[in-house]
């Protein structure tokens, strides 16, 4: 698996097959070629390639922010893992399928389906793989240094690059973001590409995900309070999809845990577990983001109060303006992409 590396490219008349070169050995990669010489850091002189990139890349949705980019092999086709590779953005992978060892100072890390990888600029690394023919996937989320200025700090306190077990907030957002991918849903997939800076925030300030993180090789860890059980996922899952598809369902929490199989404890429990917020917090958050999309229509505030689940005109306008903040009646006056950056905010929110 291949990650953006640093390359310069250089014009040449012609392209001859590289050979052994002085003191460095040449190798392969992703269809272009290095000169690595030993005993220096990784340095790399490229030409143009030879033959067809032994990695694919997908480039899903970008923007000068942000993309998200799917990463696989060609089926039945020979791969020749690089030297080494130098990450140029700062980035969050996450193993869809298959397996793969990233060694990062020394230390190999084996990751599965599940696992995340993450990058700054600059990060060296090796990929290896056991096959011949790689059957790995994964689905990176790149960013540019802007994207990730209010959370850079995080990412410093992260204090890993691999890790083969998620938070269960990056296990919840690895979920969306794959189904989004796979839908072809640029505004979800950039939703929830900011939403991994969001878990990752959180869980760089939650001491519990700390030490779940130490403890990343441990056998306990697997039966501990951050690991994440796929039936937990399924139903945390399972209860946003249902408030998002009707925010304005009058339903208690009671109810809906029942729903799952759950009692109102357990329920809330995941909530927080995955989302950071409670189910109320949940069902209020997608609430508001309805009202913002009808008062974008052109609806009047008491009308958008009304259709998008509140009961009181009152409450409705002190939390819509604690939330975005601005009035409700001035909403359709701010720019439109001043609007989706409140609303992609609210959506992202792990707190």
């Amino acid at each position: 698996m291949i990650l953006p590396i640093t390359a310069t490219h250089f014009p040449l008349a012609r392209q001859p097959r590289p050979r052994a070169h002085g003191r460095g050995a040449c190798r392969r990669i992703a269809g272009f070629f290095a000169y690595l010489v030993p005993g220096d850091p990784p340095h790399r002189v490229t030409i143009p390639p030879l033959e067809p990139l032994l990695n694919r890349l997908a480039i899903l949705h970008a923007t000068p922010e942000l993309s998200v980019n799917r990463f696989d092999h060609p089926p039945h086709e020979a791969h020749d893992d690089p030297e080494w590779e130098i990450a140029e953005r700062w980035a969050i992978a996450f193993v869809r399928s298959g397996t793969f060892t990233v060694t990062l100072d020394g230390v190999r890390h084996d990751l599965v389906q599940g696992s995340v990888f993450i990058t700054s600029p600059g990060l060296a690394f090796t990929c290896s793989h056991q096959q011949q023919c790689p059957d790995d996937v994964c689905l990176s989320m790149g960013f540019d240094a802007h994207a990730v200025a209010d959370v850079e700090h995080a990412w410093a306190r992260a204090g890993w690059a691999a890790r083969v077990a998620p938070t269960p907030r990056l296990a919840y957002v690895q979920r969306r973001i794959a189904r989004a991918a796979d839908g072809g849903e640029t505004f979800e997939m950039e939703r929830w590409a900011l939403a991994a800076l969001g878990a990752l925030d959180a869980d760089a300030q939650d001491p519990g995900a700390r030490t779940a993180r130490a403890h990343e090789h441990a056998r306990t860890h697997a039966r501990g309070p951050y690991a994440v059980r796929r039936a937990d996922l399924d139903a945390i899952v399972e209860a946003c999809d249902a408030i998002d598809a009707d925010p304005t369902r009058r339903c208690s929490v009671a109810e809906r845990a029942r729903d799952l199989g759950l009692t109102s404890m357990q329920l809330t429990h995941q909530f927080r577990r995955f989302l950071g917020v409670s189910p109320h917090q949940y069902v209020v958050r997608a609430r508001l983001v309805t009202a913002s999309a009808l008062l974008d229509d052109g609806h009047s505030v008491s009308d958008s109060c009304w259709r998008s689940g509140f009961e009181n005109l009152s409450h409705f306008c002190r939390q819509f303006q604690r939330t975005f903040g601005t009035r409700a009646s001035a909403w359709p006056a701010i720019p439109l992409r001043e609007r989706r950056r409140k609303v992609q905010a609210l959506l992202t929110r792990h707190t």
